[in-house]
């Protein structure tokens, strides 16, 4: 949510930024707004008149009780109706404000869609970070990464698609979990699940040493939790609402698309103490989304399901925190990928395509799919500013003032992309699939073979 004050003063500003982030702008209409906001003002200080007059009756009663009486059902009735208008006004007012996007950052790249993202960085197992030549917008480092599987000891034999690699090392099962559950479903099994496993242990490890705190929050959400993220109501499509006819209060409830909502609302109406911010934390949930819109995309594997699991990070801190929160994510995303030795890059998203609408500056960190010849974003940090924490109403004191936190959100490890990255760059002839060293202490093997040996 945006300060209305801000709005009110600088309207241009707002008008542009739901120009650059491709915001409907019926929905996101500052003028409406602004004409809105004008009434209302008005509405409200003719109330506050009418409430002061109701004060003046009691003066009036001592001289003529039946004139304050009559005076005071006049007053009553007009009240009514300005509060019915005023409502009505507001509704409406804050119908069009829940779209405003976050302000851009001054250094979010200017682009219509994913093509205009600029590349901050690439790096690839063994030779390190590309120069910055070979950089660009788009995907201008594609051409100087692996044309193979990665870490293949032989090269001359053709790559397989994820989804059979899994099929043939009898670990990725979307056959029968279609039959349990529907498309986009799957079950992972043996020791593709004990390697995703792996990939839990390896970061909640650095997390915790690096101090940040674990949580395990709920996966059903009431409908403010969505909203206070900003998942609501841009990304409702997105979102699995349940039948609460046996729930005990009734109220309708959600699915997570990430434990996000659920982390940051653990902080929501309350105001933290300055000197203990920031406060990073951090959990490990399964997540659902619909995928609407994507049908007949991505459909074999798991690439693009509607249950995956992921391990989030938050941070609730200082306005002068948030950057060096952002920051710290990426360095913590970067860690894990050099650990896991997989070729990747990192892009500054531009304004149409920096996701939701609480993004003030979003990155993508995306793995090459050496075997595949294409780039497969797995992870994303967002500085979301006070936007989130003004929905929310996340505050915090200390002795240099008050105001609204910043709220940092990142992807962690998105479990199933993750995987799908190192079958790609580690997969040998005839299905064999070589286990990234990091992990190997959990999986206990060095390759995986396929079911029922080579």
């Amino acid at each position: 949510m945006i300060d209305a004050k801000a709005v009110r003063a600088n309207p241009d500003a707002m008008r542009e930024a739901v120009r650059v982030r491709k915001v409907d702008p019926e929905k996101a209409n500052v003028d409406r707004w602004l004409e809105l906001d004008e009434a209302r003002r008005e509405l409200q200080s003719r109330i506050d008149g009418l409430n002061g007059e109701k004060k003046e009756l009691a003066k009036i009663g001592k001289s003529d009780p039946d004139a304050a009486r009559q005076k005071g059902q006049e007053l009553r009735e007009r009240g009514r109706e300005m509060e019915q208008e005023l409502g009505g006004i507001v509704a409406e007012w804050q119908e069009i404000a829940d779209w405003f996007p976050n302000w851009p950052h001054p250094d979010m790249p200017e682009g219509a869609g994913e093509e205009e993202n600029v590349e901050e960085k690439a790096w690839i197992p063994g030779q390190g970070y590309l120069s910055a030549e070979k950089l660009g917008r788009g995907e201008t480092s594609g051409q100087h990464m692996p044309k193979r599987p990665v870490h293949a000891t032989d090269q001359d034999f053709k790559p397989l698609h994820h989804a059979e690699l899994g099929i043939k090392l009898g670990g990725i099962d979307t056959l029968q979990g279609g039959q349990v559950s529907g498309s986009r479903f799957a079950y992972l099994r043996g020791d593709v699940a004990l390697m995703q496993y792996a990939l839990s242990q390896l970061l909640i490890d650095e997390l915790l040493g690096r101090g940040y705190e674990m949580f395990v929050p709920p996966l059903l959400v009431r409908e403010r939790a969505l909203y206070g993220t900003s998942h609501f109501p841009e990304g409702r499509d997105q979102v699995y609402g349940i039948k609460t006819d046996n729930v005990e209060e009734g109220t309708d409830l959600f699915l997570v698309g990430s434990s996000e909502p659920t982390n940051f609302s653990y902080f929501m109406d309350r105001t933290l103490d300055a000197a203990e911010l920031p406060a990073k934390i951090f959990a490990y949930t399964a997540c659902f989304r619909s995928e609407a819109g994507s049908w007949g995309k991505d459909v074999k594997g798991i690439k693009r399901v509607h249950q995956f699991d992921k391990i989030e990070m938050n941070a609730v801190c200082l306005p002068e925190q948030s950057e060096e929160v952002y920051e710290e994510f990426g360095q913590v995303n970067e860690w894990l990928l050099q650990q896991l030795e997989l070729p990747y890059r990192i892009v500054d998203k531009c304004h149409g395509d920096a996701g939701y609408l609480a993004s003030h500056r979003q990155r993508d960190l995306e793995v090459w799919m050496s075997g595949s010849g294409e780039f497969m974003e797995v992870m994303t940090d967002t500085n979301a500013t006070d936007y989130q924490a003004r929905r929310l109403n996340i505050r915090y004191k200390g002795e240099e003032g008050r105001g609204h936190c910043h709220l940092v959100n990142d992807t962690g490890c998105a479990m199933g992309r993750l995987l799908i990255s190192i079958l790609d760059n580690y997969q040998q002839p005839g299905g064999v699939v070589q286990v990234p060293a990091a992990l190997q202490r959990v999986v206990k093997k060095e390759q995986l073979e396929p079911a029922g040996g080579k």
